[in-house]
């Protein structure tokens, strides 16, 4: 009898070895850290920072565990519920073929090892473990169209988390393939054509704290003898149904497990707003600078963004929003910010800019038309931006696959500033250089809390003399001491 691919999914995260692994998988899952835990920090500008801290005062005020960025400490999943929220609040997080992996791994995978010290090569092990588990049961929904009445990225992310907590947990084979299946049947449902696609986007978003609080669980309850349905994949009642798939490509599930990584398809963002509009601000970037004319002055008519039909479309169409969520979505904003040359991050989110009488006339000259082409599942949301000007010039540019995308990636260079320009208001400079060697080096860490001591309000950053004085037991500037 084949076994069920949560058996399958339980004996691939116990027997993972990060010695097996090619190099350039292991530096991806580093550059997945860094990159949400600069989310994360750069999220802490937001007023959500707050609403979350007032929950943690109301429910769960008690607990060993820290929440990364704070001084506050709370239960672990209530800890992993707010990592994720933050990770995705500014929609600057990780993107793959579809969701925010890192949104929901990076979050579990975090709080957990905090709670138990773990070594920084058993937190990269578990991260890429979650990557890989959860970016398969993900790509294994299938769909009749393109725009599902049932839609939710975050039910299927629940996998990420507890496939990473499995792994830090040092759950055996048959735990794992339970956590896997108690996950699932817990999994938060698929909410997206409310919280995004509804009458207005809002804070909600993905239910990414959901899922990894849910999988934190899930692993948890695994460890200590709670079982799941370990057949939760197949048949007509598996896991797609309840996800509210049409469908399920139970080959995509484990075929070349080990063998085939889905951690090389994840991407990461110039820019802090929905991916399927990152193509069309490039584009339009790229007219202007063409066209060598300045988007605040008088010497154009019209920008024309020819984009694939969802761009068109509410949310994305957006001509005013008026608030932080809404604004994550409207391609006519994302293209404005992006022109005045404003810094992707909080800055975006801001009342300033959001009410700001420039950008609202910016906005007034963006076009948006639908190109009409229909797109694969998984396919680029290429972009063609035409600029027109008072003297009848017409300047043209096109980006078929944006920067950021795993085919067309990031120089590292470029991660290190968009991390350093996200931590450093929260936690300094000096935290961030540090932060920022001591992923770089976290192979090599043997205790993962000797560099979330560096995850500490900017209040408490260490200054030029403790910086000194740390160098003297700490091979140089880097942040993980060695034994």
């Amino acid at each position: 009898m084949q076994q069920s691919a949560a058996r399958v999914f339980g004996d691939y995260i116990a027997g993972l070895s990060l010695d097996d692994l090619p190099i350039d998988v292991v530096g991806k899952a580093k550059d997945c850290l860094l990159d949400s835990i600069g989310c994360l920090l750069g999220a802490y500008a937001l007023p959500l920072a707050g609403i979350l801290d007032g929950f943690v005062k109301d429910v769960a005020s008690t607990g060993t565990s820290p929440i990364l960025g704070s001084d506050r400490r709370t239960d672990l999943a209530t800890a992993a519920f707010v990592h994720a929220t933050l990770i995705n609040a500014l929609d600057f997080d990780d993107i793959y073929r579809k969701g925010h992996p890192g949104a929901t791994v990076i979050s579990a995978a975090l709080t957990v090892a905090a709670h138990i010290d773990s070594s920084g090569s058993e937190l990269l092990a578990a991260i890429i473990a979650g990557y890989e588990v959860s970016g398969r049961v993900g790509m294994s929904l299938t769909h009749l169209h393109p725009r599902k009445t049932i839609h939710g990225h975050g039910t299927w992310q629940v996998f990420g988390a507890v496939a990473a907590v499995s792994k830090l947990l040092k759950l055996d084979p048959m735990q794992c393939a339970h956590a896997i299946a108690i996950a699932a049947a817990n999994a938060p449902v698929a909410s997206v054509m409310k919280t995004v696609y509804g009458h207005q986007p809002t804070m909600a978003k993905n239910n990414f704290g959901t899922a990894a609080q849910t999988g934190v669980n899930a692993a948890f309850l695994a460890k200590n003898g709670f079982e799941g349905p370990l057949d939760i994949f197949e048949g007509e009642t598996g896991f797609w149904r309840m996800a509210g798939a049409d469908g399920s490509d139970n080959a995509r599930l484990t075929t070349g497990l080990g063998q085939t990584f889905e951690i090389r398809a994840v991407g990461f963002k110039p820019f802090s707003c929905c991916r399927i509009l990152q193509s069309s601000i490039q584009a339009s970037v790229l007219v202007f600078s063409n066209a060598k004319i300045s988007p605040a002055s008088d010497s154009f008519k019209r920008l024309v963004v020819t984009a694939p039909s969802i761009v068109c479309e509410p949310p994305f169409n957006q001509p005013a929003p008026n608030d932080a969520w809404a604004a994550q979505f409207s391609a006519p904003y994302a293209v404005a910010m992006a022109l005045f040359e404003i810094e992707p991050g909080p800055a975006w989110s801001s009342e300033a800019w959001l009410h700001s009488d420039a950008v609202a006339g910016l906005m007034a000259k963006i076009e948006l038309r639908a190109h009409g082409r229909q797109s694969a599942s998984g396919a680029h949301h290429a972009a063609i931006a035409q600029l027109q000007t008072v003297d009848d010039q017409v300047f043209e540019a096109e980006v078929k696959i944006a920067l950021g995308e795993a085919e067309n990636p990031l120089g590292h260079q470029f991660l290190e500033e968009k991390f350093r320009r996200l931590a450093m208001p929260r936690i300094g400079a000096v935290r961030s250089e540090r932060l920022l060697a001591s992923v770089t080096e976290i192979r090599d860490c043997p205790s993962i809390n000797h560099v979330l001591t560096l995850l500490g309000p900017e209040e408490k950053t260490m200054d030029a003399l403790e910086l000194r004085q740390c160098d003297k037991i700490c091979d140089g500037r880097r942040g993980c001491c060695r034994p």
